[in-house]
C-alpha cells in the first residue's frame, strides 16, 4: 500500500539519497539520533532538502523510528486514523509509547468517550469567564517587579501564569497556583535533584485535585468533567487534567516567550502590533509559523506495513511530527520578507489536525493574546537586558523556548514584598475528610456501662458534702452510661491529600 505525497520507488528517491530504510542522513548506513546532545541541533532545512519528507531515526538506543518532515506528510499523518494511530498499545509489549505523545493514547469511540468530558467542560470557559482570571494573574505577576523595573519575563511571566491561570480554573485556592508554578520551574530544571521530586509531586497535585472535587464539586473545570454523563473514573480524570496541563503549560509559555522575544528583536512588527495594523490575534498565528515553542512532537504507530513518502514502514513503527520543518517547507512558508504573510495564517500544525486536534485551541489563543496585551501595556519601555546572542535557548529536542528573557522597563509603583513573604503557603479553609476512631470501649456491667472511677483521697475531701447539707446523685458524664448512653464516635479530622502536599510545600526549595 502507497501511501503519503513523497516519492515512491528507488527511482523516485530524492537526488542524493535512497529508498526506504536506505535513506541515511549523513550517508553512513545508520539513522539519525534523535537522543542525547545530538537530538538538541537538528538540521531541518538540510534534512528535508537532502530526503523529502521523511527520515528514519533512532528515537532512542535501540529504539528505530521514523521523522515527519514535509507540511504534507505532518498533515497527512494527523488526520489520518486508519493507518497511524495514537494507541501504543498494540504496538508495545508493556503498552507503553516509546516516547511521550501530546494526544489521548486511544483511538476511536474510547478516545472518543475520554476526550469529550474534556472538551465540553473547557468549552464553558468562555472569554468572559476566562479573560478577568487571566488579567489578575498577569497584573499579580506584573506588579511583583514592576518598581524594580527589570524581570526574567520566563521565570517570573510567562512560565507562572498557565499555572495560576489552570489552577484557578480546576477550582483552587491561588496558594496552590503558586505551588503549581514552582514546581513546574523544579520540574523544567536541568537538576535532577529538584526535578524528580517536582515530578511526584505535580502527580499527587493531580490526584488531590480530583480527590477533593469528587468530594465537593464546584462551578469548574474539574467538577464539570467528574460530573460528565460518560463516567469518567477518578484515575481517568486525573490523565485528562495531567495531559491538559503537561501538553499545554510548556507550549503556552513558550509561545508567550517567543511572541515577547519577536516583538523586542524586530521593529517592523513592533511598530505594526502597537499600531494595530497587526492585530494580536494574527501575531500569534505568525509566531506560531516563524518562531513555533514545539519542534518535534511524539505522534502515531503505523496500523500496517505501509509505503508512505517513499519509504518503506513497517507495522508498530513510530513516526514523529516535525513541526519546525513543516513550517519551513517552501511548499506554504516562503521565508524573509514575505513571512509578515503569515500572520492570521492558521493553517500551522501546531494545534494539530483530526480527531486529536488540540481541545484548548481557543483557550490557548486567548490565554496567550491577554498576557501578551498587559505585558506591553504594563511594562512600558520595555528592552532587552542582554545581547540576543547571550539568550539560551532551552536545551530540549522537542521545546523551541528561552531558558530566560531579562529585560529592562519604566519602573512604577511600590516595590513588593519579598517573594518569600508572599509565597508563604496558607490554605484556604476547605471541609476535610472526616475517619470516624471509637474509643476504647468502656468497662462495666451487661451493657458495658464505664466503671466508676475511684476517687483519690483530695478529691473524696474537696467533694466531700458539708454537715447536714443534701447530697445530689452524681451524674454519669455526657455520653457514658447504660443501655442509651454508650459513648459517642469521636471524630479525628485529617487534612485531604492536597494540604498534604502544600503542608510539605518550601517555595524555592
Amino acid at each position: 500500500m502507497r501511501q503519503g505525497t513523497g516519492p515512491d520507488g528507488p527511482d523516485d528517491a530524492p537526488e542524493g539519497g535512497a529508498a526506504g530504510a536506505e535513506r541515511c542522513p549523513f550517508g553512513s548506513g545508520s539513522a539519525l539520533p534523535l537522543h542525547g546532545s545530538a537530538a538538541n541541533d537538528v538540521p531541518w532545512e538540510r534534512l528535508r532538502g537532502r530526503y523529502g519528507g521523511l527520515v528514519p531515526v533512532e528515537i532512542g538506543p535501540g529504539v528505530p523510528g521514523w521523522l515527519l518532515l514535509g507540511y504534507k506528510e505532518n498533515l497527512q499523518v494527523l488526520r489520518d486514523q486508519d493507518h497511524f494511530s495514537a494507541d501504543p498499545r498494540p504496538w508495545s509489549p508493556r503498552g507503553t509509547a516509546p516516547v511521550r505523545s501530546a494526544a489521548l493514547a486511544r483511538d476511536g469511540e474510547e478516545h472518543q468517550r475520554l476526550r469529550i468530558p474534556l472538551v465540553e467542560a473547557l468549552a464553558r470557559v468562555g472569554t468572559p469567564q476566562l479573560v478577568p482570571v487571566v488579567e489578575r494573574a498577569a497584573v499579580h505577576l506584573i506588579g511583583r517587579v514592576a518598581a524594580d523595573g527589570s524581570a526574567d519575563l520566563i521565570d517570573q511571566y510567562a512560565a507562572p501564569l498557565p499555572a495560576l491561570v489552570l489552577n484557578e480554573l480546576f477550582g483552587l485556592p491561588d496558594v496552590y497556583g503558586r505551588l503549581l508554578a514552582d514546581l513546574t520551574l523544579r520540574l523544567w530544571s536541568a537538576d535532577p535533584d529538584r526535578a524528580e521530586p517536582a515530578a511526584l509531586a505535580i502527580r499527587a497535585y493531580f490526584t488531590g485535585l480530583v480527590a477533593r472535587k469528587r468530594a465537593e464539586p464546584g462551578e469548574d473545570v474539574t467538577s464539570w468533567l467528574l460530573a460528565h454523563p460518560h463516567g469518567l473514573t477518578d484515575e481517568e480524570a486525573v490523565a485528562s487534567l495531567s495531559l491538559l496541563w503537561e501538553t499545554g503549560h510548556e507550549p503556552t509559555t513558550h509561545l508567550i516567550g517567543n511572541a515577547l522575544l519577536t516583538l523586542l528583536e524586530d521593529p517592523r512588527v513592533w511598530t505594526a502590533y502597537l499600531g494595530g495594523t497587526l492585530t494580536p490575534e494574527d501575531f500569534v498565528d505568525y509566531v506560531m509559523w516563524t518562531d513555533p515553542p514545539i519542534r518535534m512532537l511524539a505522534g502515531r504507530y503505523s496500523t500496517a506495513d505501509i509505503r508512505f513518502a517513499g519509504a518503506s514502514i513497517r507495522q508498530g513503527e513510530p513516526l514523529l511530527f516535525g513541526f519546525a520543518s513543516a513550517h519551513t517547507d517552501p511548499s506554504v512558508f516562503q521565508g524573509g520578507d514575505e513571512a509578515m504573510a503569515m500572520a492570521g495564517n492558521r493553517s500551522h500544525l501546531l494545534w494539530g489536525a483530526g480527531a486529536h486536534r488540540c481541545p484548548a485551541t481557543g483557550f490557548s489563543r486567548e490565554l496567550v493574546r491577554t498576557a501578551l496585551d498587559i505585558a506591553v501595556d504594563r511594562m512600558r519601555g520595555m528592552a532587552l537586558a542582554v545581547e540576543p546572542h547571550e539568550l539560551r535557548r532551552r536545551g530540549s529536542p522537542a521545546v523551541h523556548g528561552l531558558a530566560g528573557l531579562p529585560v529592562w522597563f519604566t519602573p512604577t509603583g511600590e516595590r513588593a514584598e519579598p517573594a518569600a513573604a508572599q509565597e508563604e503557603p496558607t490554605a484556604a479553609p476547605v471541609r476535610r475528610w472526616i475517619r470516624k476512631r471509637r474509643s476504647t470501649p468502656s468497662q462495666g456491667a451487661r451493657y458495658q456501662a464505664p466503671l466508676a472511677r475511684e476517687d483519690t483521697a483530695e478529691e473524696r475531701v474537696v467533694r466531700a458534702p458539708a454537715t447536714g447539707a443534701r447530697s445530689r446523685p452524681r451524674r454519669p458524664p455526657q455520653g457514658a452510661g447504660a443501655r442509651y448512653q454508650a459513648p459517642f464516635a469521636e471524630e479525628e479530622i485529617l487534612p485531604d491529600p492536597l494540604e498534604r502536599l502544600l503542608a510539605t510545600w518550601r517555595p524555592g526549595g
